[in-house]
């Protein structure tokens, strides 16, 4: 006859087999058959990152088209954005001024945007007041080459896409009309020397006396030599 004998109930479940005792007293270990379980838990931490939105600053002055100063003393170059040329930097401040002094701005990395979400760099590069830069980012770049498609800004006329403005092309004058000048009027042929043959010649034509140094004076008809013929 087999006697079985059981392990105190936490032994049991510890060991997890049941020892079978022969006659003999020899014990034999055989498997558990019923109610044994094996469960292991486990803890899940969940953590919570609440980020913190910088609380928007106000844009100060200007410096340039792409510099600002922030109402708590920041100096912000603002990033994807060229040095503005010399024919376009008058009108990209003047773009900055009005966009952005005394308006309250998010800045990220160096990027100013207003409180609609607009990115002053994209807006400024769409308007054609301001150039982007290599590496700029692709909505910069986007923008840029809609306005340089359309014409806008200083991609017009006003300065041809260039920094420095290319200076006018002078016509040469248009040539004169040539005015023929008249032919200057021919002198009068001098008067022949008067030659009195006589003296009655002289008095015919009204010219005596004639004196010494006159026309038509000769010694031949001053008979006296006084210098006065035909007297």
């Amino acid at each position: 006859m087999t006697v079985f004998t059981q392990l105190s109930k936490g032994a049991a479940l510890a060991a997890g087999v049941v020892l079978v005792v022969s006659a003999c007293g020899t014990a034999e270990p055989a498997p558990l058959a019923v109610g044994v379980s094996s469960s292991s838990a486990t803890t899940t931490t969940t953590t919570t990152t609440t980020t913190t939105t910088p609380p928007p600053v106000t844009v100060e002055s200007v410096v340039d088209g792409r510099t600002v100063m922030l109402s708590n003393g920041t100096k912000v170059l603002v990033s994807g954005l060229a040095q503005p040329g010399e024919c376009w930097a008058a009108s990209a401040t003047d773009f900055a001024t009005k966009t952005l002094v005394g308006k309250p701005v998010q800045v990220a990395s160096s990027s100013l945007v207003l409180l609609d979400g607009t990115n002053y760099a994209v807006l400024a590069a769409s308007q054609g007041v301001a150039r982007a830069m290599d590496g700029a980012e692709a909505a910069v770049q986007t923008a840029q080459a809609t306005a340089k498609a359309a014409a806008t800004g200083f991609w017009g006329p006003s300065c041809g896409g260039l920094d420095v403005k290319a200076a006018p092309v002078v016509a040469p004058p248009a040539p004169q009309p040539v005015v023929p000048q008249p032919e200057p009027a021919p002198a009068p042929p001098a008067p022949a020397p008067a030659y009195y043959a006589n003296c009655a010649a002289a008095k015919a034509a009204g010219a005596a006396p004639l004196h010494r140094g006159q026309a038509g004076y000769r010694a031949a008809l001053d008979r006296d030599g006084d210098g006065v013929a035909c007297e």
